[in-house]
């Protein structure tokens, strides 16, 4: 009867053993992985201040007007230069299908009739 007492105590005192064991083991495994994605987080913030710099970059309108100029040769209209259609003009004009005044007015249909 003894020796089954010892033998029962042995065998929790291993069981325990392992079961410490592994826990320690997983402990160490996840204090290895919070260090590396810590490190890919540091990586990921300077990444993100780099994006956020170079959006504020792009979206800078003298940045877009000196691209436009200097990459696409636009240049700002002169005064005359821009001509405002309106929509309501004298229906007799718009005979002519190729006038501006019939393309715009097509166009603007045509958007209203988009869902």
């Amino acid at each position: 009867m003894r020796k089954n007492a010892l033998l029962g105590i042995m065998i929790l005192l291993g069981v325990w053993c392992l079961v410490y064991v592994g826990v320690q083991l997983d402990m160490w495994r996840l204090g290895y992985d919070i260090e590396e994605l810590e490190g890919r987080r540091t990586v990921l913030k300077k990444q993100q201040e780099m994006l956020q710099v170079r959006l504020s970059e792009l979206t800078d309108p003298q940045q877009i007007a000196r691209r436009a100029q200097d990459e696409l040769q636009l240049i700002v209209p002169q005064e005359g230069q821009v001509v405002m259609v309106s929509l309501a003009a004298n229906p007799s004009t718009e005979a002519d299908s190729s006038s501006p005044l019939r393309l715009v007015r097509k166009f603007s249909d045509s958007l209203l009739g988009l869902p």
